[in-house]
């Protein structure tokens, strides 16, 4: 089992204290991790404050440029890998993406994963692509066009949304090929993995759900002719660590504290539907057709001490996970790298 921890970079408000998140801190994380031993850092992708938090809390979050940041996190670091999970593809314009990956993976010596997704924030799409455009073909466009520019000498794609004629651009990826790893449970996102990807992120699912959707994918990928390659299979975490379980919950609370802005009142329209059950989005059906249900809070968040984490996740093991990602709810620097020293110790040093 590889074990990777992600760096707060966009997280203020939701796994971190606003306003505790700086420069120094994301370096230091950075290298605490990598002298720790974690496989990965895993910095995440938002660029503009979520309506959640924005009518939370009265001060706003800092959310640092996830390709900066990762630059930043490879020039401080010699050997741990960096994977945002993830990059919000269609909100990328994939020639200037596809050169800011490649120059990271030759400037960080290979050590670049791409994680790519949809986004966690529908809302900031519709804000930021008003032309609202098909994100699923967005994505599959956006992906193909990269992969030609990085192995081709002259590269022309033609597509709905992207085209270019005989483009030459270096440097490639130094690896080959350069990993990709794509979130997201839709019947589409596993048939794409199959095909083109090397593995799957996920943050949500139980074990035996996890068992099935693996077992979905490698029948999938013997379908598409990979049938012999090894796919990584991911699972993120939302972690609160301590000695105690009283000092972990103690940790949560600090790191999430009670809303500071008093809530807007709802139109009544909006009210209404909320009272009836009404919901304002559908979820998506998995391989099969199945309907994933909502992930509750035990799913997606650890909280207590060491042993009580282990239990937990050991369960996810024989579903055919290679890789997890602990990021860790913290309301300053310090408890970041306790939390990242006390899994390391107590719980990597374990398994």
């Amino acid at each position: 089992m590889k074990f990777s921890t992600g760096l707060p970079n966009c997280r203020e408000g939701r796994q971190n204290l606003i306003g505790s998140v700086d420069a120094n801190g994301i370096k230091r994380q950075a290298q605490v991790a990598e002298e720790c031993g974690y496989y990965a850092l895993w910095p995440n992708e938002f660029f503009t404050t979520i309506s959640g938090v924005q009518t939370t809390y009265a001060a706003p979050p800092n959310l640092y440029d996830t390709i900066v940041t990762m630059s930043y996190a490879a020039a401080v670091t010699e050997r741990i890998r960096i994977m945002p999970s993830t990059i919000v593809l269609p909100l990328h314009e994939p020639i200037l993406l596809s050169r800011q990956i490649a120059t990271l993976d030759a400037f960080s010596g290979g050590r670049i994963t791409l994680g790519i997704g949809l986004g966690g924030d529908k809302e900031e799409f519709g804000r930021m692509r008003t032309d609202n455009p098909n994100r699923s073909k967005l994505m599959d466009e956006y992906m193909a066009a990269m992969n030609v520019l990085w192995t081709e000498r002259r590269a022309s794609y033609q597509g709905k949304y992207v085209q270019f004629t005989d483009i030459e651009t270096y440097p490639k990826p130094t690896q080959k090929p350069l990993p990709v790893l794509r979130a997201g449970h839709g019947e589409e996102v596993f048939k794409w993995i199959a095909r083109h990807g090397q593995g799957w992120i996920d943050s949500q699912f139980t074990p035996e759900e996890m068992k099935t959707y693996v077992g979905q994918l490698q029948t999938l990928a013997r379908e598409a002719g990979r049938g012999n390659d090894d796919f990584e299979i991911t699972r993120q975490w939302y972690v609160s660590i301590a000695k105690t379980e009283d000092e972990a919950k103690a940790n949560f609370v600090a790191s999430v504290p009670p809303a500071t802005r008093a809530p807007e009142p709802k139109p009544a329209a909006v009210a209404a539907g909320v009272a009836a059950g009404g919901q304002s989005a559908t979820p998506g059906r998995g391989p099969g057709g199945q309907q994933p249900r909502s992930a509750t809070s035990a799913e997606r968040s650890l909280i207590g001490t060491p042993e009580q984490l282990l239990k937990r996740l050991r369960d996810y093991a024989p579903a055919g996970v290679t890789e997890m990602c602990v990021i860790f709810y913290s309301p300053n620097a310090a408890a970041v790298e306790r939390q990242t020293r006390l899994f390391a110790s107590e719980v990597m040093a374990r398994w």
